[in-house]
C-alpha cells in the first residue's frame, strides 16, 4: 500500500469512523463506513 492509502484510513479513523479497503483491479479503493443508530429501545 502507498503512503496515500494510509493517509486516508488514518483519516477517516481520526473521525471515528471504519475504513474498509477492496481491491479494484491492481489497486485499491478505500470506503468509509459511516453507520447511526436510528432507533435504540
Amino acid at each position: 500500500m502507498t503512503d496515500q492509502v494510509i493517509a486516508a484510513i488514518e483519516s477517516i479513523l481520526r473521525r471515528g469512523n471504519d475504513a474498509e479497503i477492496r481491491r479494484k483491479g491492481d489497486g485499491y479503493i478505500v470506503l468509509e463506513i459511516k453507520r447511526s443508530i436510528k432507533y435504540s429501545a
